[in-house]
């Protein structure tokens, strides 16, 4: 009976701290916000005849 209610005790805390941690607000989009940059368009220089496209590096991973 003693170890019957360890185990029950066990699960129950078990239960408790699962159910606790994932209702835990998730705060990856507030870390994202960090990471996250406006790029004005208007400084951005582009030739009046176009981009080159051979003229354009691709870097050997991406």
């Amino acid at each position: 009976m003693n170890i019957k209610k360890f185990f029950l005790g066990f699960a129950f805390a078990t239960c408790i701290s699962l159910v606790s941690f994932s209702c835990s607000p998730n705060s990856t989009a507030e870390d994202d916000s960090l990471y996250e940059q406006n790029i004005d368009i208007l400084k951005i220089k582009v030739p009046a005849n176009g981009i080159d496209i051979l003229k354009v590096k691709v870097p050997k991973n991406g």
